[in-house]
């Protein structure tokens, strides 16, 4: 008898996962149609008219291809697994139908009937503004916001008016389903998890775990989007979804056609590249009111640059992870409204962001992947207007490979061009000396900026303290926030991680610490008990006795 090849089992495990999935799905006819749908106006999706009239006066005339495919699919209330990137409109492509859906089977009690889940505070915020303009020619339909960062209070008392549509972040979402008794999910009708794939980068798996744990699947309609489809996002949505139907919109290879791309070589010249961004800012006629993008791959190098800048007389904003939630929004607000013209970000925090009109876009530091390249050049020359790209290119492999990728992007789809730019290095030279002529003026900013950061940490104690002393009865005779997981729990994880660090000998940015947090999930988690549940323990003092005895046999 001939021995059977050990690959054979490997390739049969792996049509049984594929057959599985298969059937998990709903039928691929199903998704080939809803891609196939090409809709040149929103009236031939058969919406209503408020909904039109919030369309035309947000100034969308034509569905794109996600739109499209996505509507008619989820006015049907079926699920929806959809990859689209970032500025494809996919806000719009879940918003429409919730909208339409609680239009035409209004509540006659006020209840919470959808969700959507967006892993930052920024997009989260952008999604109900965005819910708010389309719907804004219909009464009694209500937006709530549960994200971190804004005052917790005051969320509570939104949330105890139920709010028709509440968008969150999955931590506050869970601290309020715990802590905020007058908040409920039981009448949850829509869940929208908003990129899939960047929350669970981000660490946010076991909330969302808890989340969907909370909803059961066959009450609700789930509509889930993500840039990519990986094995996380695959398990994911087995756990969230019943039968999807999956509308997968490719992103786009090639730049818009309207877009002109510009490269600058630095070559050795990287001391001179503040001096070479502010020479272009100041090239560009204000008059214009051009909204330009600056993006560079670090934040200190974003403030830094803000603070140059600004002692050069020039007006900027800036974008990134350290600025506190107030600071955020008013730099997307005063770039929005052109209060200040030039932005500069890095992609994590810009990722998500849909800021129309942008005309042009300044690669300070050039991406680490095309694909990124093309994301970032992406967010000018949109729906048929010019757009320019200016991107410093320095001496690695890995920028002039992109360089070599938008070249030939551009011969293959015949459409934008590319140039290299000619710079006046002897003008650059002299701003750098200006720039070198305030070094100390940079370094005592920065030292006071710390302090201040620093003074207002202290006050912020002190505040905390006095609040204490003066309403001490008042605070402790709250009920104390519960968790999903107890605090032993996230210690035991921290230090599993700091040993991992110490035995690799490795740094760890958040992002991966916060993954490999995620990763000791599946060793057990404890979760922390509710007041209920302490009550219930108090009652049956037996019960929980003879429990304890079972565990120490």
């Amino acid at each position: 008898m001939d021995a059977e090849h050990p690959d054979s089992d490997a390739e049969e495990a792996e049509e049984d996962t594929a057959e599985a999935m298969a059937e998990f799905y709903a039928d691929e006819q199903e998704s080939s149609a809803a891609k196939s749908q090409v809709h040149t106006t929103f009236q031939t999706l058969q919406l209503s008219r408020p909904v039109l009239k919030g369309l035309a006066q947000l100034g969308y005339v034509k569905p794109s291809p996600i739109q499209s495919a996505s509507i008619p699919i989820a006015l049907l209330g079926k699920d929806i697994v959809a990859g689209a990137q970032t500025g494809s409109g996919k806000t719009a492509a879940y918003m429409i139908p919730i909208i339409e859906r609680l239009l035409y089977k209004p509540s006659k009690v006020p209840s919470t009937r959808v969700i959507v889940l967006t892993p930052t505070r920024e997009l989260a915020i952008q999604v109900c503004d965005v819910g708010k303009k389309l719907s804004q020619f219909i009464n009694n339909l209500n937006f709530g916001l549960a994200v971190g960062g804004l005052n917790l209070r005051q969320q509570e008392l939104q949330l105890k008016s139920r709010p028709d549509i509440v968008i969150a972040t999955p931590g506050r979402l869970i601290d309020h389903i715990r802590n905020s008794p007058s908040f409920s999910i039981d009448n949850l009708e829509v869940l929208v998890i908003d990129e899939a794939d960047r929350m669970l980068d981000e660490g946010f798996q076991a909330e969302l775990t808890e989340i969907l744990s909370l909803i059961p699947k066959y009450k609700r309609q789930t509509l889930l989007f993500s840039a990519t489809m990986n094995t996380k996002i695959q398990d994911l949505i087995q756990l969230s979804l019943q039968k999807p139907v999956r509308i997968m919109i490719d992103p786009p290879k090639t730049a818009a056609s309207k877009l002109i791309q510009e490269f600058i070589r630095i070559r050795k010249r990287d001391h001179l590249k503040p001096a070479l961004l502010f020479q272009l800012l100041k090239t560009i006629d204000p008059k214009q009111q051009n909204r330009i993008v600056v993006f560079v791959s670090r934040k200190e190098m974003a403030h830094k640059l803000r603070i140059i800048i600004g002692l050069l007389g020039m007006k900027v904003s800036e974008l990134h992870g350290s600025l506190t939630q107030e600071q955020r929004l008013k730099s997307v607000s005063d770039f929005k409204n052109l209060v200040v013209p030039v932005l500069i970000c890095t992609d994590l925090a810009s990722r998500g962001l849909d800021i129309p009109k942008i005309e042009i876009v300044i690669n300070y530091d050039m991406p680490k992947t095309h694909e990124v390249y093309l994301h970032r050049v992406g967010r000018t020359a949109r729906a048929g207007r010019d757009g320019v790209s200016i991107s410093f290119v320095g001496e690695s492999t890995q920028d002039r490979s992109i360089v070599k990728a938008a070249i030939k992007s551009i011969a293959e789809g015949n459409s934008g061009k590319a140039i290299s730019r000619n710079v006046d290095w002897n003008k650059v030279e002299s701003i750098n000396k200006i720039i070198e002529s305030k070094k100390e003026i940079i370094e005592e900013v920065l030292d006071e900026e710390k302090q201040a950061k620093e003074i207002l940490q202290a006050e912020m104690e002190l505040t905390k303290a006095s609040n204490i002393i003066k309403h001490g009865k008042e605070i402790q005779a709250r009920p104390k926030r519960t968790w999903f997981e107890s605090e032993r729990d996230k210690k035991k994880h921290q230090t599993e991680v700091m040993q991992h660090l110490t035995k690799h000998g490795k740094k760890v940015n958040s992002k991966k610490r916060k993954a490999l947090e995620v990763k000791k999930e599946d060793s057990g988690r404890s979760y922390k008990k509710t007041k209920v549940d302490r009550t219930n323990n108090q009652k049956n003092p037996k019960r929980n006795a003879s429990k304890k005895g079972k565990k120490r046999k």
